[in-house]
């Protein structure tokens, strides 16, 4: 890539994240001064909703020119996401009793039955969107590719964000800011439903389509957390279908245009 090329990409890296950072400040303007939540919930909320999608959203222009070391990319994905898993964790535990989200442990049948059941529908939806995929380009089709493990090291270390990504993200989204939601009138539907959205722009490296496919996911993933008030299920959903993604089926997986070209 030029120079010139990586200054227009740098540039709006910055003019994204100066944007995000404003929508932020924003949004904890209006929360602290037009609802009466707590200190902690207006950093909470602004956080998990609009500072994380945006840091997300920001970095898009720089992925397709920089080149993607896994093994890096793997490792601080780990340390970040369970880290915001921990705040998560940490913030929703103050709001025990606000909504049924939580480590409430299940029978064994129903946990293993909820499991199976979210990870089939996930596995579904990202079949149901190939078709979409393919008739839009397949998004960031190059970026997915190279991040999917190829050795066994990085398979190993896929397998070790897997399930940081089912504890962490679940922690953060499906626990606090599910339950935090709630705190503006939002029942447990509609939290589910509100915070399937910033969960989805936090996955804008896979692209539009990615976006929408991951919102849903999300959606799906809460709806365990509303019938039965625990976490568990969605937690080791979530792992699964990252681990059968990312181990098993690969580039399978990916629509059409994004899979490996065919050697001539």
């Amino acid at each position: 890539m030029t120079d010139n090329g990586i200054g227009a990409a740098l540039r709006a890296v910055r003019s994204r994240l100066r944007l995000g950072g404003w929508i932020t400040l924003g949004v904890m303007g209006g929360l602290a001064f037009l609802t009466s939540l707590p200190a902690l919930d207006v950093l909470g909320l602004s956080l998990f909703y609009v500072l994380l999608p945006a840091l997300a959203l920001a970095q898009l222009p720089i992925l397709d020119h920089e080149p993607l070391e896994k093994i890096p990319v793997y490792v601080g994905s780990i340390v970040t996401i369970l880290a915001l898993g921990l705040i998560g964790g940490l913030l929703a535990g103050r709001l025990e009793g606000v909504a049924p989200a939580g480590l409430t442990p299940l029978p064994t049948g129903e946990l293993l039955g909820w499991t199976l059941g979210v990870t089939a529908a996930g596995i579904l939806i990202i079949l149901l969107f190939r078709p979409l995929d393919a008739r839009l380009g397949g998004g960031r089709s190059e970026l997915l590719r190279d991040l999917l493990p190829r050795s066994p090291r990085e398979r190993g270390i896929f397998a070790g964000l897997s399930f940081s990504a089912g504890v962490g993200e679940e922690l953060a989204y499906r626990a606090y800011a599910f339950q935090a939601i709630q705190l503006l009138g939002l029942g447990p539907w509609g939290a589910a439903l509100a915070s399937s959205v910033p969960f989805g722009f936090l996955h804008g490296y896979q692209g539009p389509v990615g976006v929408l496919r991951t919102g849903v996911m999300g959606f799906v993933l809460a709806v365990p957390v509303v019938l039965t008030g625990s976490l568990l299920p969605s937690i080791a959903a979530h792992t699964l279908i990252d681990l059968l993604v990312g181990l098993v089926w690969g580039p399978r997986l990916l629509a059409p245009s994004q899979q490996e070209p065919s050697p001539r």
